[in-house]
């Protein structure tokens, strides 16, 4: 069964409905996915901007704090990271520059970027901004991780320049939140969903709720014939027939529906 064609239709559906603001409509919610208030069409708040805000400079707010997390892992007990292979509008972005990447793999030095010894471990950065920059940094000195996010650059920004010609006033982060914007183009273009494997700090949030999540990707090992479809089609580059509930799978589902064996499945 073919997964793809429904999670497209899932993906654009969350996609309209996080720009539902360019019809009236606004809301007072948290989006369960990554995506920027500041844009002009925003329907609801940024859930790392609310976190931001509520312990900013040690002013602990504990009502706009519990509200985004407890949100964020009400989806994580129940998909675990499923939001960002089904709903996140970043990661729809990314499903459609993922043909650029895997067609630069014929290049030595891009192919050897995912098996490189250090990269396992630069898939710890995403926790390092999440938890450096999203709230210890807010917390000591008021600095804001979506002051210089690349979403936020992308989908707020941008779209805020295009409707008011002449008239954006950029703030003192503006040249540093360029080069970062900049940085991430290079990176979706070069890595398949490299900024959910490296940066996304709500990917980061969702990730370990993946080892406990009711719904889950199970590998029946027993029956592999081991050759490697489902690893070499996941978005994320994971060793899929060796995977435990890993903290990268996104859910997609892509090696459900490719496994020849029909041994992988969603289990509940």
């Amino acid at each position: 069964m073919n997964l793809q064609p429904k999670r497209l239709i899932f993906q654009c559906i969350a996609l309209i409905s996080a720009n539902l603001g360019a019809f009236g409509l606004k809301t007072g919610f948290c989006y369960p996915f990554f995506y920027c208030q500041a844009c002009p069409a925003a329907t609801s708040a940024c859930p790392l901007r609310a976190i931001e805000q509520s312990v900013f400079k040690g002013l602990i707010t504990w009502r706009f704090l519990l509200y985004p997390l407890l949100l964020l892992g009400f989806f994580g007990v129940l998909t675990g990271r499923a939001v960002c292979g089904w709903a996140c509008p970043i990661g729809l972005l990314q499903r459609t520059t993922s043909r650029i990447p895997r067609r630069l793999k014929k290049y030595r030095f891009i192919r050897n970027l995912g098996t490189h010894p250090i990269e396992p471990y630069l898939r710890y950065v995403k926790y390092l901004l999440l938890i450096g920059l999203v709230v210890v940094t807010p917390y000591v000195i008021g600095f804001m991780f979506t002051d210089i996010c690349p979403v936020g650059f992308l989908t707020g920004t941008i779209p805020i320049l295009a409707l008011n010609p002449g008239k954006f006033v950029p703030n003192i982060f503006f040249p540093l939140a360029a080069i970062i914007f900049v940085l991430f183009l290079i990176l979706i273009f070069i890595v398949e969903r490299g900024w959910c494997r490296y940066c996304c700090p709500i990917g980061a949030f969702l990730a370990p709720f993946n080892k406990i999540s009711v719904l889950h990707v199970v590998v029946h090992t027993e029956k592999c014939k081991h050759c490697n479809v489902c690893s070499y089609i996941c978005p994320m580059g994971i060793d899929v027939p060796n995977m435990d509930r890993d903290p990268e799978c996104i859910l997609c589902g892509k090696c459900v529906s490719q496994c020849p064996e029909r041994i992988i499945a969603f289990e509940r």
